[in-house]
């Protein structure tokens, strides 16, 4: 993305999902923030598939600074657009606002805040010439080699990961626990119910047999569950990475059954393995490129893809996005 962290002629424009939650509660703000600044384009959509046009609409506008205000899967689709086919001749710099029922990409590089707030604190900075903070992150490139597109994010993650996926927003999100304070509590729970119940349908969570093929080693695992990224923290708090190298991918896998839970999980949470965890099967390691093959639904960035018929993922790192914070 373009460096647009000084400019004289800053254009800026908004991109909203309609329906993520914060936008919801936060719209009367934003849109009387607008009003105060009528230079700035704003544009909403009520379905995703409305976003490329909202992208033509801002690159005809001639936008510099685009700004993203949804959720994660908001996000991923933005920056598959902006990668894939993007409208404009020179890339904008970007910004994001947490807006979404689950935010980890813009907790790790977005506006800090509530929309309305931290979209009030992009314009009249950026509208100054104030320099931003410019972070760096390598997306994923997430293949499923079946002539899909090469889907973009940040964070994929299988089999535990998704069933505790499903079991927060079955348990969690009914209760109105939001954003991350609901994501927390549904770490909690699942190792509640994996301690309580152990692998199987009392808990929800079971493993999977898959195989992984990391910068060309091949292995095959049964695996309770995966997360891999290209951020070090997925939540304020919440660092599951340890692995030391020097690829851009950060893979981290639990065997299954997972041994000796209790005493593992805190430590998988924050990152700081103890000795035994290795040959008990918690594993984390980086690489460039990561091979996957599966039988279940994975998670990009908050939202499920099925595997293709082979079961092969390919994932990579890159490009780099560069984001711009106030």
């Amino acid at each position: 993305m373009a460096d647009g962290s000084r400019m004289n002629d800053v254009r800026i424009g908004v991109i909203s999902n309609a329906h993520s939650k914060r936008n919801k509660r936060s719209m009367r703000e934003i849109h009387a923030l607008l009003l105060e600044h009528p230079q700035v384009l704003h544009r909403s959509f009520d379905h995703i598939s409305e976003l490329p046009n909202c992208l033509k609409e801002m690159a005809a506008a001639r936008v510099t600074h685009l700004v993203i205000s949804g959720g994660d899967g908001t996000v991923l689709a933005a920056i598959s657009s902006l990668i894939n086919n993007s409208p404009f001749r020179t890339q904008p710099s970007l910004s994001l606002l947490s807006a979404g029922m689950t935010n980890v990409i813009a907790h790790a590089v977005g506006q800090p805040g509530l929309p309305a707030t931290g979209l009030r604190r992009l314009v009249i900075r950026a509208e100054a010439g104030t320099s931003a903070q410019v972070l760096e992150r390598p997306v994923l490139s997430v293949d499923f080699g079946d002539g899909r597109p090469i889907e973009r994010g940040f964070l994929i993650g299988g089999i535990g990961f998704y069933q505790g996926t499903q079991l927060v927003r079955r348990d969690i999100h009914s209760l109105g626990a939001k954003q991350t304070f609901a994501a927390k509590l549904g770490i909690f729970w699942s190792i509640l119910k994996i301690l309580a119940f152990g692998a199987g349908p009392r808990s929800g969570f079971h493993g999977e047999e898959i195989g992984l093929s990391l910068d060309g080693r091949q292995e095959r695992r049964n695996c309770f569950m995966f997360l891999c990224s290209t951020l070090d923290e997925i939540l304020p708090g919440v660092r599951p990475f340890w692995g030391t190298g020097t690829g851009r991918l950060r893979l981290t896998t639990i065997d299954s059954p997972p041994r000796r839970f209790a005493l593992a999980a805190p430590a998988v949470l924050r990152g700081r393995p103890r000795p035994w965890m290795a040959e008990s099967g918690y594993l984390s390691r980086r690489s460039e490129r990561l091979e996957i093959e599966i039988a279940s639904p994975v998670m990009i960035d908050g939202e499920k893809f099925d595997p293709p018929e082979s079961g092969r993922i390919t994932v990579t790192a890159g490009p780099v996005v560069r984001f711009h914070r106030y």
